[in-house]
């Protein structure tokens, strides 16, 4: 993983990426007919689809902002903005990337598989001896790799799902349009879009051989280097589809089976929860996509801790883009009782100074990613880089609540939704009592399973989907800010019914006006 190969790979369409490792993507590139021939040409291009789902997985910032939480202040510069006003269109940025990558990344593994495919066909015809031929080590783990990309190309399929198609309904998933099933790589064929449950038949599909691959390979055991997918990630995108797919009993028991016992506990106290956030390791984490120096990391803090200054003691002032509202804070009290303190909160919302046009403030800000040193080129300069984490056990513990609830089994919903709060909150001082958890029944539990999904998992790319799976509203009223004078008007008490038409992305124009297959398969047409 450390060293850095210098490889040339495939480049099926303009901006598309190129591989190597880890470590280092180089830009060079060769035509597809080519190229990859050897088992070193699918070890290279193994990374590049690490690459790729990394690229796709953290393009969320815009769809952090279209939702609840956060006020846009007078210095956003309306960066983010059209999510955030939910003014967005089918030619918008934002809107346009996530379909164009994706479609373009599933294009690159359809041509890895292919040529995997043929690789292997072509070895079986290698004699013994042949310098060519790939060993038994070699075959095994190529056979992970394909694995792996099957994994991937589940992945970007379910994404481009969760914003360019409906909830997914059994009883409508037949007639509801899910995304475009290319599985070539000609990037000349024009295809419309599938059905929803064909869909969501093709990622089945894709986890079932990926789950038979990884699992071949490690067995039960997750790889020791976390930006590797193992075992429990296929469990972690299995109890999504899941859940999707509204199969209750099952999405529980696959996300409890992930939670259960102590490989991935959650982190119970505020420094080892803070340093999770900062250094991005900690027991919670399942998978994050990998980051280095050389290579770089994503820069998800910019909005929030945006520092002109370059001021590594912060004597000078932030000025953030985006500030938490302060009825999000709020959440984070305890129910009002001062005798407990949640974890996050000090993690999640420092107090800093602040200077928002040319008015001096005081403000909690968003402090989730706040850089993790180990990528500051300069020495003392934050860069706001960090790693990502794709899956965290957190995720899965309230997504067994969530499953059991919707099973009818309110206990077990309970057990998970206490599992997470007891190791959030905690007595406030020695002399003080500890946190006690009271159960909840009927619909008051499920707006507490929710409450407290928003609360763990502000930000990281879950609240829009959320909100559809559930049907709620994409409601800013009552949600107080911090300082309203700091904050643009526009957006700050949005309301948007949980039928507007703009929970679905619209087909970015590039594709209807260059895909006459997709013509009356548009979402806002």
């Amino acid at each position: 993983m450390k060293n850095i190969i210098k490889g040339a790979l495939l480049v099926l369409f303009a901006g598309s990426v190129a591989a190597c490792n880890l470590d280092k993507y180089p830009s060079n590139a060769i035509p597809a007919d080519e190229g990859f021939t050897t088992f070193q040409d699918a070890e290279e291009f193994r990374n590049a689809i690490y690459y790729m789902a990394r690229a796709s997985m953290t393009d969320i910032l815009a769809s952090n902002m279209q939702c609840e939480g956060i006020n846009a202040t007078l210095d956003y510069g309306n960066n983010y903005g059209l999510q955030y006003a939910w003014t967005y269109t089918d030619t918008e940025s934002s809107v346009a990337n996530i379909w164009t990558n994706d479609n373009g990344y599933i294009r690159e593994i359809n041509y890895f598989l292919a040529k995997c495919d043929e690789l292997i066909a072509t070895n079986a015809n290698l004699p013994e001896g042949d310098s060519n031929k790939m060993s038994e080590k070699e075959l095994k783990e190529l056979d992970l790799y394909i694995g792996e990309a099957h994994f991937v190309r589940a992945l970007l399929r379910r994404h481009l799902t969760m914003f360019y198609c409906k909830d997914y309904d059994p009883a409508t998933a037949a007639e509801d349009w899910g995304i475009i099933l290319n599985d070539g790589y000609d990037i000349n064929v024009r295809l419309g879009r599938s059905k929803l449950d064909k869909t969501y038949e093709a990622i089945n599909t894709d986890l079932d051989l990926a789950r038979t691959a990884i699992t071949n390979y490690y067995g039960n055991s997750d790889p020791t280097e976390n930006y590797y997918f193992g075992p429990t990630a296929v469990k972690c995108l299995t109890a999504y589809i899941q859940l999707d797919m509204h199969d209750y009993p099952n999405a529980a028991a696959t996300a409890a089976s992930i939670v259960d016992g102590t490989k991935y506990a959650l982190i119970t106290d505020a420094t080892s929860f803070a340093s999770m956030w900062k250094n991005n390791a900690g027991s919670e984490i399942i998978f994050q996509f990998f980051a280095s120096l050389d290579e770089g990391a994503v820069q998800y803090g910019e909005p929030f801790l945006y520092d002109p200054f370059g001021d590594p003691d912060n004597s000078q002032s932030l000025k953030p883009q985006y500030v938490p509202a302060q009825y999000l804070i709020d959440q984070y009290s305890n129910n009002g009782n001062d005798a407990w303190v949640d974890i996050r909160t000090s993690a999640y919302f420092p107090t800093r100074s602040c200077r928002i046009g040319t008015t001096a403030v005081t403000l909690k800000l968003f402090n989730k990613y706040p850089g993790n040193p180990e990528y500051d080129a300069t020495a003392g300069l934050n860069s706001l880089a960090n790693n990502v984490p794709l899956y965290r056990s957190a995720d899965f513990v309230l997504l067994a609540a969530e499953a059991y609830y919707q099973a009818g089994d309110e206990t077990n919903a309970n057990k998970y939704l206490q599992k997470l709060r007891e190791a959030r909150i905690h007595a406030n001082s020695t002399s003080a009592p500890e946190y006690t958890y009271t159960p909840y029944s009927g619909e008051e539990l499920f707006s507490q399973i929710k409450m407290e999904r928003l609360k763990e998992m502000f930000m990281e790319s879950n609240r829009l989907a959320d909100l559809k799976r559930w049907g709620d509203p994409m409601s800013r009223l009552g949600w107080t800010p911090q300082n309203e004078s700091i904050c643009v008007a526009i957006g700050m008490y949005l309301d948007i019914p949980a039928d507007d038409y703009r929970f679905v992305w619209p087909i970015p124009q590039s594709e209807y006006t260059n895909n006459p297959a997709i013509k009356g398969q548009l979402n806002w047409k």
